[in-house]
């Protein structure tokens, strides 16, 4: 007579699968012991009590699907998530970190769609379960092992994909499987925003490997996950490269750095409401990037400045007949939308960035003080928590490094400590680390003369990319 068992609860892994009573010894149960099996038990994520209030992003921009409608997804692909943390990993991610990730959450919500897209591609589901696992952690709701455990798995089935991609001769992104690996590879700069130590370098630069080899560059994207991947990966890749003073990697005919605005941002999902910042506004970045790399080209080449200059009064009038709308004040009381606030913000850290980089104006400059403080008034009407604010770090510490008056640093610490102590990314403290680092060099030379040799780069600003150049920090 079959003797009757119940499943196991707190078993390991193989008892569960099997329904199988586990008598739960470590680091081998009797069942996997006589069998000659692995045996693995859960690093369940360990929700704690808090000892004191925690402000957080822990409500949901968009209330996303109902209760009813997540328990029936679990119900019909069961058999993709595997045990009652990752489920809790899941329905996290879907009610809350994919609502805080696009500047705007909307039912069109990508980020969210991507949930339901994982139940039925492993290597998406491991990574939204990692990006889970690391937001937990850092709202103590997760344990470390738990969550390094989660990112070797998700590393793991990353390198899978792409060995399987590496085998096929015919590799293209219409490939479900291929699009997906693509797809994990460029969410890790979520997974590193929220680690102190993650380096997204490699990921990045795989991620170009992946996209040329898929041929997604010159390629309109098809689908919603690879509308995802094309525009998030465009946006990190020119962000990362603007924190190095470098290049970007992705081609400059990269179909979405071609300014044509009816495509990606009146389409969904919307290139502006993903990242806060307009598509033809991200290509005027993208000029200025490739700009400043020419000027120091040309410095080195011993090119005539004005060949690069006559290049930069053009892309400026350009840029400011683009923003005619943006004079940088807002009314008191305007109920003007936070969106439209937030890519004012990207607007003016364009035309600092241009006056830094390209025109090569010193920070004590009349200008670039008053970009600096225009960018300082339209942030501080973006308050934390309000949506928006998710996607204003980039801009935020660009402008925060050329603060040289007291209020206005004070300012900036305080946007700094409100914000981290919400969003709770941790490369935000290394950015504001560097700020810091930056205002110390700019105090220590103040008042001494340096001789400069027209567009030349000062010792300040010398100093400021190389610190550029070596960090890993990366946040967006």
């Amino acid at each position: 007579m079959r003797v009757k068992t119940s499943r196991s609860r707190t078993g390991c892994l193989q008892c569960r699968r099997k329904h199988q009573k586990c008598d739960e010894k470590r680091p081998v149960c009797s069942f996997c012991n006589f069998r000659g099996i692995q045996c693995h038990y859960p690093a369940g994520f360990k929700w704690v009590q808090q000892t004191e209030p925690m402000v957080s992003r822990h409500r949901p921009r968009d209330r996303g699907p109902p209760t009813g409608l997540l328990s029936t997804f679990s119900a019909l692909f069961g058999g993709a998530i595997r045990s009652t943390e990752e489920r809790s990993a899941w329905e996290y991610y879907v009610r809350l970190v994919s609502s805080n990730v696009p500047a705007l959450d909307c039912p069109e919500n990508p980020y969210r769609q991507l949930s339901i897209t994982a139940l039925t591609a492993p290597i998406l589901l491991e990574t939204i379960i990692c990006i889970a696992a690391e937001h937990m952690l850092n709202f103590g709701l997760g344990s470390e092992p738990a969550a390094a455990e989660r990112q070797q798995r998700m590393l793991r089935s990353i390198r899978q994909g792409l060995q399987m991609i590496e085998m096929s001769s015919h590799a293209r992104w219409h490939d479900h499987r291929h699009e997906a690996c693509l797809a994990a590879v460029v969410l890790q700069g979520i997974v590193v925003a929220q680690r102190p130590d993650g380096v997204l370098e490699p990921h990045v630069k795989c991620a170009s490997y992946l996209m040329h080899t898929l041929g997604c560059f010159q390629e309109i994207p098809s689908t919603p996950l690879a509308r995802l991947t094309t525009q998030r990966f465009a946006m990190v890749d020119l962000m990362l490269a603007i924190s190095r003073q470098r290049r970007p990697y992705a081609p400059r005919s990269f179909i979405l750095y071609q300014p044509d605005a009816d495509r990606w941002d009146q389409t969904e999902p919307s290139f502006h409401k993903m990242t806060g910042c307009p598509q033809p506004l991200m290509c005027f970045l993208l000029r200025i990037a490739h700009l400043a790399c020419d000027v120091d080209e040309c410095l080195r080449d011993d090119v005539p400045e004005h060949e690069v200059l006559s290049r930069a009064f053009e892309l400026e009038s350009e840029l400011c007949a683009w923003g005619l709308q943006y004079t940088g004040a807002i009314a008191d009381g305007s109920s003007r939308p936070l969106l439209d606030i937030l890519t004012e913000c990207f607007y003016w850290t364009a035309h600092l960035l241009l006056a830094r980089r390209v025109f090569r104006d010193a920070t004590r400059s009349p200008r670039i003080q008053h970009l600096a403080q225009t960018c300082f008034r339209l942030m501080d009407h973006l308050p934390t928590g309000c949506g928006p604010d998710s996607s204003l770090p980039q801009p935020f510490y660009l402008a925060a490094r050329e603060a040289v008056r007291v209020e206005d640093r004070d300012w900036v610490r305080r946007k700094h400590e409100a914000m981290t102590a919400y969003y709770r990314e941790q490369q935000r403290n290394s950015a504001m680390e560097l700020t810091e680092k930056i205002w110390a060099r700019s105090d220590g030379l103040r008042g001494v003369e340096v001789e400069t040799n027209g567009m030349a780069q000062s010792i300040e600003d010398r100093f400021v990319k190389e610190l550029d150049r070596e960090s890993s920090l990366f946040i967006f």
